[in-house]
């Protein structure tokens, strides 16, 4: 198999393959995994008429999505899968690390009649974009009081879109923050997930426009307190990737999310706000949003010894 180097360049070939698939997930777009290639290095490679996605991890492969286009009923794709499986098995120095991330619920049972065996990973939370547009109702109550704090106090706060030249107050709002987390910081894996977004939220800041990324900034006595990315995921679903605000303003996290979401509105029924990392604090976050639908991803590792014919 012949692996190729996944760089900025590849984005359309990637989209070409993305656009045609089945999960609703979001890592399933090019750009929440080119952000996180300091710590990863990306691969593809075409097996038949399928995108291979490769990621390698000191000297071990995996898959962080399965192969697109997602066509479980065809016979040449569960061979694909299983072939590229083999690839990472005969190439990982630690067959622990072979997996395939990402995979949603309702192809556990494929996956099982394959001889593999699921694991969750994570669960992502979907939103009605016209719910959080809104924030009416007695549920979202303390959302719109805290909004409205906000919109009193900064009357004159400005929602723009992102430019190139947003760049570097961007960053700078990031080490800001950054400090202020790392301050109180108790758990390990929590300032281990800090420290290695740095380098995320720089090459999607620097890189936004040919990663597809769609930026705001809130803009308070000329300096840059917030900023939001995210992507379209499919015709009707948008994705949340980033959200960073000065933690020292009462309501702007909150009115940040509601005005990109009022954006939105016309255009993507739904938003995905991806996972919580496992964290309690973030987790509660999310479901104080009143998420319609909870989003289980898997990752899943042969249970057995798989046979692939030639393709």
């Amino acid at each position: 198999m012949r692996l190729q180097p996944l760089t900025l360049n590849d984005k359309p070939i990637f989209d070409e393959y993305a656009h045609r698939t089945c999960p609703r997930l979001s890592n399933y777009a090019f750009a929440p995994l080119y952000v996180w290639k300091e710590h990863f290095q990306f691969y593809w490679a075409r097996l038949a008429e399928y995108l291979c996605i490769f990621a390698k991890q000191g000297n071990d492969y995996f898959m962080p999505i399965l192969p697109m286009p997602c066509e479980p009923e065809n016979p040449t794709y569960r061979n694909v899968i299983r072939t590229a499986y083999q690839f990472i098995l005969e190439s990982n120095q630690n067959p622990d690390i072979a997996r395939i991330e990402n995979v949603p619920q309702e192809l556990r049972t494929f996956f099982q009649e394959i001889g593999f065996r699921a694991t969750l990973k994570e669960t992502e939370y979907l939103y009605e974009t016209a719910a959080l547009s809104k924030l009416s109702g007695n549920r979202f109550k303390r959302k719109r009081n805290t909004y409205n704090v906000f919109i009193k106090h900064y009357p004159s706060a400005e929602f723009r879109p992102y430019r190139i030249a947003d760049r570097g107050g961007c960053l700078a709002l990031y080490e800001t923050w950054h400090i202020a987390r790392a301050a109180k910081c108790e758990d390990a894996v929590y300032c281990a997930m800090l420290e290695d977004s740095r380098s995320a939220h720089r090459i999607a800041i620097g890189h936004a426009e040919a990663l597809g990324l769609v930026g705001r900034i809130i803009r308070i006595d000329e300096e840059i307190r917030g900023y939001t990315f995210g992507y379209p995921l499919n015709a009707d679903t948008f994705c949340v990737l980033f959200e960073i605000t000065d933690l020292g303003i009462k309501g702007l996290a909150q009115f940040i999310y509601r005005e990109f979401c009022k954006e939105l509105v016309d255009t993507y029924r739904w938003v995905n706000a991806m996972d919580d990392s496992g964290l309690e604090n973030l987790k509660r976050v999310k479901r104080s949003y009143h998420p319609l639908q909870l989003l289980p991803s898997y990752n899943v590792v042969s249970s057995t010894t798989l046979e692939a014919t030639e393709i």
